[in-house]
């Protein structure tokens, strides 16, 4: 059995293959020498997040697989939105310049997203954390034909969510993927073994799939 792929967390479990997610914030990490990662100004340090943040993004490193998560939060508490937006734009442009993968976090934001992405990136989205509707999940297909969808925590605890996950694995697997994100106390294989039993599919083959899926939107880093 291979290793599980973990498409997007900030805890790297071992025995697992996993994109860490580094948020940048003003100081800067070590660049990770072994771990796969994606990197990013996320939408709730917008407002903090300076010009030259991006720039320390290392463009050339062999594991740097993504850009983000970028996106857009509109709850209350969070940068305005034209700030947010900024960043966003910023992104998706550092994104087509490298041709990576865009990962993006969205809430509350969907139809503005949509109209972005859909004008702006020229590279595979990826909504990390999906906890959308069946109904949405379509909506986002027909706005963004190659979306990827990832599901995190959230698919375990919400019925709509599930819905979700059900949907896209009989009408789009080839957009699945599954996430732990930031959770202390999810193990990723409680999350292929739970979306296995949702699916009705195999725990096996849907790791299969999930590791064709990551072959396909990162082509440069093959999983065997």
């Amino acid at each position: 059995m291979f290793p599980l792929i973990d498409i997007h967390t900030h805890r790297p479990e071992p025995g697992t293959t996993c994109i860490r997610n580094i948020r940048l914030q003003g100081t800067f990490p070590a660049w990770p020498e072994t771990d796969l990662f994606s990197a990013g100004i996320h939408p709730w340090d917008a407002a903090e997040a300076q010009e030259g943040w991006l720039e320390t993004i290392p463009a050339d490193h062999p594991r740097l697989l993504a850009i983000g998560e970028t996106g857009l939060d509109l709850r209350d508490g969070y940068a305005p939105r034209d700030v947010q937006e900024k960043w966003l734009a910023k992104q998706t442009d550092l994104a087509n310049r490298l041709r990576k993968p865009l990962v993006v976090h969205n809430v509350h934001a969907t139809e503005a997203l949509q109209t972005f992405l859909k004008r702006r990136a020229a590279v595979p989205v990826l909504l990390h954390g999906f906890t959308g509707s069946p109904e949405t999940a379509g909506q986002w297909l027909r706005q963004l034909p190659g979306v990827r969808f990832s599901f995190g925590p959230a698919v375990l605890r919400s019925p709509k969510t599930q819905k979700a996950l059900q949907w896209i694995a009989m009408a789009k697997p080839k957009a699945l993927f599954l996430e732990t994100d930031d959770a202390p106390d999810v193990d990723l294989r409680e999350m292929y073994n739970f979306a296995a039993a949702q699916t009705g599919l195999d725990t096996d083959r849907l790791a299969d799939l999930i590791r064709q899926n990551f072959n396909a939107l990162f082509p440069n880093i093959p999983l065997r």
